[in-house]
């Protein structure tokens, strides 16, 4: 089966070998202007066949791309069996603008309005969108969210050196992750989860044991159970104290606990966090 990439709205053939055969891949690329922060602008959506229930956006560290990613077996057998589209990017823009706050990493700036078009130019435009971002991936994934929380029906945020506070408006749920050998990065992620449990937001904090600043295949596996939990609307939600990691009854907004969606994560949860 043939894929396409569509080019400044010209829609070119690509064929794409093996497994991907059997998905439609489309790569949409933005057109660039002079003095724009952000200097690349390409959004690649696995669309399976069917009705998607959702779109799974998987972010990529700092101008990085994720198109090899939503490639990879484990991705799209996940995709499958959960009725999702998969959608990744390859934004890039200065480093001393996004280590200033700017850039793509701020959806505002322009980066969350080339996903969101490219998602509706694709029959995604109303779906409920899930992120799961590492590094710079996770700046987006958190400002994306902030700039469309009537979209979001979850995100994880992996490990990221600052943020703003969450607005009140951001009510989905999340995983605020962080390798506990992450230097300065644990503090600022751990503040974030904290600012937004103050808030009473239903997150989930993981202290990944004696893990630097790398991805993780246990995080992906986690992240991949805990989105399928929200996907099926599992519950009631419990909560447990980030420390003892025992079930707590207490104030629903203490930044001690996590609010996992069901009990079923209980025990994966338990495994992975480590205080």
């Amino acid at each position: 089966m043939k894929s396409v990439a569509w080019v400044r709205g010209k829609v070119l053939p690509v064929m794409k070998n093996g497994l991907l055969q059997r998905l439609a891949i489309w790569c949409v690329m933005g057109s660039l202007h002079a003095g724009e922060e952000i200097s690349k602008k390409e959004v690649f959506l696995n669309r399976l066949s069917g009705h998607p229930a959702a779109v799974l956006i998987l972010c990529p560290g700092q101008n990085e791309s994720s198109n090899e990613t939503i490639r990879q077996k484990e991705w799209i057998r996940y995709a499958e069996g959960h009725h999702l589209a998969l959608a990744g990017y390859h934004f890039e823009s200065p480093d001393e603008l996004l280590n200033t706050g700017t850039g793509y990493f701020v959806a505002e700036r322009g980066s969350g309005k080339v996903l969101s078009d490219a998602l509706s130019d694709r029959g995604a435009g109303t779906l409920p969108i899930y992120l799961y971002g590492f590094s710079g991936g996770a700046h987006f994934a958190m400002s994306f969210a902030a700039w469309a929380p009537e979209r979001i029906g979850g995100f994880c945020a992996y490990s990221f050196g600052w943020s703003s506070p969450p607005p009140e408006a951001l009510n989905c749920s999340a995983l605020i992750v962080c390798g506990e050998h992450d230097g300065q990065r644990y503090g600022s992620t751990l503040t974030y989860f904290q600012e937004g449990r103050r808030q009473g937001k239903p997150w989930v904090w993981v202290s990944l044991r004696q893990k630097d600043h790398s991805t993780s295949k246990e995080l992906d596996e986690f992240v991949r159970k805990y989105f399928a939990c929200l996907l099926r609307h599992e519950g009631p939600p419990i909560l447990v104290d980030n420390y003892t990691k025992k079930v707590v009854k207490g104030d629903p907004k203490d930044i001690r606990f996590s609010v996992l969606p069901s009990a079923d994560l209980l025990e994966e949860w338990r495994r992975i966090h480590h205080p």
